[in-house]
């Protein structure tokens, strides 16, 4: 008599649910790897901030000024990019207008992370739909791993609609 094996049966389309459980967002914690930007003119802020999204689970890539990260955003797509105002040859402004005109970069959360109090910055970088704006010398860890975490969370379909009728509105204009 032939002694049949339980077989196991896996389907690659399919995860089991407590893999399904396991890899959703934990408060703190970076969901699934998240690929991060730093983009910082200082070598100091830049390796503090990538030490601490490394030791919390992301994936961190840094550049020292605008050239360098629009290269970096263009071939790895980062989840998230953390901005300093203040950078040589591209600045942070020019940055986030440049990635907002092209379609495939557009979405791409940008968190503003400056040392920079110019009330005339904060408002060119709100007109730009930033997803966060903080300043380094009162933000905290907390704050920083707050914006990424709300950065990173998927708008709400309820979310989504509300966007879309804001954009009909703001498009056509009644006859």
């Amino acid at each position: 008599m032939k002694r049949r094996r339980a077989s196991k049966r896996r389907n690659p389309g399919k995860m089991s649910r407590l893999s399904q459980l396991t890899r959703k967002a934990i408060p703190g914690h970076a969901p699934q790897m998240a690929r991060i930007l730093i983009v910082d003119d200082h070598a100091d802020s830049r390796e503090a901030i990538s030490r601490m999204l490394q030791r919390d689970g992301y994936k961190v890539d840094s550049a020292a000024e605008g050239r360098e990260a629009l290269n970096s955003i263009i071939y790895k797509t980062p989840d998230v990019v953390l901005l300093d105002l203040a950078l040589p040859e591209i600045d942070g402004v020019k940055l986030v207008q440049l990635l907002r005109t092209y379609h495939r970069l557009s979405s791409i959360p940008v968190i503003i992370l400056t040392g920079l109090n110019s009330g005339r910055l904060f408002e060119e970088a709100q007109s730009l739909n930033v997803s966060a704006l903080l300043l380094k010398s009162v933000a905290t860890i907390e704050q920083i791993r707050a914006a990424l975490q709300k950065a990173l969370t998927p708008p709400s379909p309820n979310a989504r609609m509300q966007s879309a009728e804001k954009w009909r509105g703001d498009t056509i204009s009644p006859l």
